[in-house]
C-alpha cells in the first residue's frame, strides 16, 4: 500500500516517543484530539491516519534537526 509506513521507521518513532514523552502528557492531534503517549505508540503501530501524522510530524523534526534547521531558529532566537 502507498500510504503503508515502514516498519524500521515506526519502530524509529515509537522508540522517540517511548523514551521522550512522559506518561503523564497528552498531545493534542489536530482534530483527534489529545493522546497520551501509549495512544500515539498505537497508533503508530497500527499505521491509521492518526499514525501517519505522528510518523510524519516526528520524521519532519527529525529532518530539521539534521539539516541544521533547529539551530538556525534557537539562534535566531537567541539573537533577538
Amino acid at each position: 500500500m502507498k500510504n503503508e509506513i515502514p516498519e524500521n521507521i515506526k519502530e524509529l518513532v515509537i522508540a522517540k516517543i517511548d523514551s521522550q514523552m512522559p506518561s503523564h502528557l497528552k498531545l493534542s492531534i489536530g482534530s483527534y484530539g489529545a493522546l497520551t503517549k501509549e495512544e500515539m505508540i498505537e497508533h503508530v503501530k497500527k499505521g491509521d491516519e492518526v499514525g501517519r501524522q505522528i510518523v510524519n510530524a516526528h520524521m519532519s523534526f527529525m529532518k530539521a534537526l539534521s539539516n541544521g534547521e533547529v539551530a538556525k531558529a534557537m539562534a535566531s532566537v537567541e539573537n533577538e
